[in-house]
Order: structure tokens, then C-alpha cells, then sequence
């Protein structure tokens, strides 16, 4: 990996797909398997969808957590409403796995809005600067790279609670397994 790296603003590298998010409000949702995001990630499950394809949602409002802002590589047929901005990496320039850890590793607090309810303007988070390589074979490993890491760290810290929840259950019968 010793190709260029570059800065560029965030929609140089990817395409922005708010215009097809749809809210629904819980009573008026149909239940069935589409995922459906908010700002948060997957809020229920719907019938339909508002968008089929590889994507990067990034919280538009009702972040819980302005430190680690809500970031998700999503695949397949989902649901969005309008607390989530929807990002696609531009094809032969852009690796969505790869903007997804970019995007997630940055500070996003200097570009939110508004008081109580802090906001991600769409203009405003297509300005922010992103840094990655030129090349997007390079870009590809990398975002396959970070992916695993994180399903690996995932695996790891679900490791213990699994281990917690044999012991109890051994406590009250030895032939359980989880």
C-alpha cells in the first residue's frame, strides 16, 4: 500500500440519496423484513424499501452519541427515514466500507447545528474533507481490512457475555449449552 493519498470533500468522493428517504410513523409501519434506519440504526422492520444497494447512513439528527457519531455501511434493501443522510461511494473512485470508516473516525461535532437537537446539515457534511488513497484497490483492501477488525472486535467483546451467561446457566443445570 504505497499509493497516493488525497484530499478531497466528502462529495467528490461519494453521492448523497436523501431525496428517497421516507419517514413512517410506528403506527402506520407495515411489519415485515426490510430494516428500517433512523438516525441510531435500525429502528424496525417494514415491509418495502426506500433504497436497494450498498450505502454509508450518517445521523442527520437525533444523534445519540455526538462523540462516536452514528455511521453504518448497510447492504442490500433497506428502509431510511429522514434522521439519516444516505451516502453511496461514487463507482471507480470511492469504496463505501472504506468512506465508512473514514467518515465514522471523523470529528463531526464542529459541523453540527442547532441547540438541544444537534443537526448535520447534508451541505455542510458534503464539505468535510476526506483523506484516502488514490487508487481504489488500495481503498477496497483497506475497507475490507477495517470491516474484519471490527467483526473482530465485535466477536471479542461478545465473547465474555457469552461466557457469563454459560456460568449461569450451569448454575441452575449442567446440560444447558449456549
Amino acid at each position: 500500500m504505497t499509493n497516493n493519498w488525497e484530499q478531497r470533500k466528502l462529495n467528490a468522493w461519494a453521492d448523497r440519496y436523501d431525496n428517497l428517504r421516507v419517514p413512517i410513523t410506528a403506527l402506520d409501519r407495515v411489519s415485515g423484513s426490510t430494516p428500517y434506519y433512523g438516525a441510531n440504526g435500525i429502528q424496525d422492520y417494514v415491509e418495502g424499501y426506500t433504497h436497494d444497494g450498498e450505502f454509508i447512513l450518517v445521523a442527520e439528527d437525533g444523534a445519540s452519541d455526538l462523540k462516536n457519531y452514528p455511521v453504518q455501511y448497510v447492504n442490500g434493501r433497506i428502509w431510511v427515514n429522514n434522521h439519516a443522510h444516505v451516502l453511496q461511494a461514487k463507482k471507480e473512485i470511492a469504496d463505501n466500507k472504506f468512506l465508512k470508516y473514514v467518515i465514522s473516525q471523523t470529528n463531526i461535532e464542529p459541523y453540527l447545528v442547532g441547540g438541544g437537537r444537534a443537526k448535520l446539515n447534508a451541505d455542510t457534511m458534503m464539505r468535510i474533507c476526506i483523506i484516502a488513497p488514490e487508487n481504489l484497490a488500495e481503498q477496497k483492501q483497506l475497507g475490507l481490512l477495517f470491516q474484519r477488525l471490527d467483526n473482530l472486535i465485535t466477536l471479542h467483546q461478545r465473547k465474555p457475555q457469552k461466557e457469563k451467561s454459560q456460568d449461569l446457566f450451569d448454575s441452575f443445570s449442567p446440560n444447558i449449552h449456549i
